[in-house]
């Protein structure tokens, strides 16, 4: 009796398993049959689309890059305005100041008297020694008669030589004694001469250091003279630049809005200890009626330096950014049909402020994209347009 019992329950078996592949198969059928027909229902609708349109190629301009052996780079270069001559008048002997007899700004001539000191100390030492000499020369007359007296004597030997000795040099001490009076009233007279300040040339006066009634010390500044003529401008330079420069070249010198000619008319042999830089004086030339620039004040001067590195010129908007901070152009083959551009590696020399000369691979007479190179990419195709 088992056995029947066992037979059934694997049949049972099998008929579940055979419904449940009859199931997976149809389901499968099923999908198939789906993905079948949605893609051919898919390829009906993309059928029936309109294809887009190709984009034209964007329209660029470009130029010919021309090769140069080098380039000029203008620089400018700060400088002060000063005076031919500029000095600090000071008297040599201290004293009280008695009188100033110009003001600040005031145009003065060489040898016109400036400032005074008190000298009647010195004015009464002079009248002393005056009066010594006096009274020396009349006791030396004397002295010559009684010479005379003495010689006369001796000779018809009525007085001894001695006597006649005496008088002869009495007569020679008052002569080198009126001598020596002689030479105090001229130190007396220096030292009144240098209680006058003068000025040492034309010019116009500065600053005012002392005032009437001040006591001074010797060489103590009292008034500033500034020589008046053409002013010079003081530059310094470097020496590779000014070692390019010879005397008599001109140059503009620029003041706020206003600009001067200028020539060089000075460069100094020695290095500035502070700014390792070389002095050029530059003489300046104003117009006629023009007024010059004050003394002090900051101008410029623009020189060009040639720079032999061979390059070409670029400009600023043509050049993209590379990798690693470096610099790329476009170009583009005018012999290419489809004007596809490509990329240059480029050095960067020098630029200013529309402009750049750089350093490359690119042939001389390469075409450069000279605007918008950030709207295409390389190997694109692009179309020419002429150059503003």
């Amino acid at each position: 009796m088992p056995r029947p019992v066992q037979t059934s329950s694997l049949t049972r078996r099998t008929l579940h398993r055979l419904g449940t592949l009859t199931t997976t198969a149809l389901t499968g059928a099923l999908a198939a049959g789906l993905v079948i027909s949605g893609a051919g229902f898919l390829a009906d609708r993309a059928e029936s689309v309109e294809l887009p349109r190709t984009a034209p190629p964007v329209a660029v301009q470009a130029a010919p890059l021309h090769i140069l052996s080098g380039y000029e780079v203008s620089r400018a270069f700060i400088g002060q305005i000063e005076p031919l001559q500029q000095t600090d008048l000071a008297f040599e002997a201290g004293g009280t100041l008695a009188d100033i007899l110009v003001e600040e700004g005031a145009a003065v001539t060489r040898g016109q008297i400036l400032a005074r000191l008190d000298t009647r100390g010195l004015e009464a030492q002079r009248d002393a020694l005056v009066s010594a000499r006096d009274a020396l020369q009349a006791r030396l007359s004397l002295a010559r008669l009684t010479a005379e007296r003495q010689q006369k004597l001796e000779e018809k030997g009525f007085a001894a030589t001695q006597r006649y000795d005496e008088a002869r040099f009495n007569v020679a001490e008052l002569t080198a004694r009126i001598a020596e009076t002689e030479a105090s009233l001229a130190g007396i007279d220096i030292q009144l001469d240098k209680a006058v300040l003068r000025a040492p040339f034309d010019g116009k006066t500065g600053r005012r250091a002392a005032d009437t009634g001040q006591t001074v010390a010797s060489g103590t500044p009292v008034l500033t003279l500034l020589q008046s003529g053409a002013p010079q401008m003081r530059v310094g330079l470097p020496p590779q630049i000014a070692a390019g420069l010879t005397a008599g070249m001109q140059v503009t010198a620029t003041f706020g809005d206003r600009t001067y000619d200028a020539e060089l008319t000075q460069l100094r042999p020695d290095l500035d200890p502070a700014t390792r830089t070389r002095s050029a004086i530059f003489t300046l030339r104003p117009d006629p009626g023009a007024a010059p620039p004050p003394f002090g004040q900051s101008g410029s001067i623009t020189l060009t330096q040639t720079v032999a590195d061979a390059g070409a010129w670029v400009p600023l908007l043509s050049l993209r950014e590379g990798a690693r901070g470096s610099w790329t152009v476009l170009t583009v083959d005018p012999a290419d049909p489809q004007l596809r551009v490509a990329p240059e590696a480029v050095e960067l020399l020098y630029a200013d402020a529309t402009r750049a000369f750089v350093r490359g691979g690119f042939p001389d007479g390469a075409m450069l994209v000279t605007n918008g190179p950030h709207r295409i990419a390389p190997g694109q195709s692009i179309r020419l347009t002429e150059t503003d």
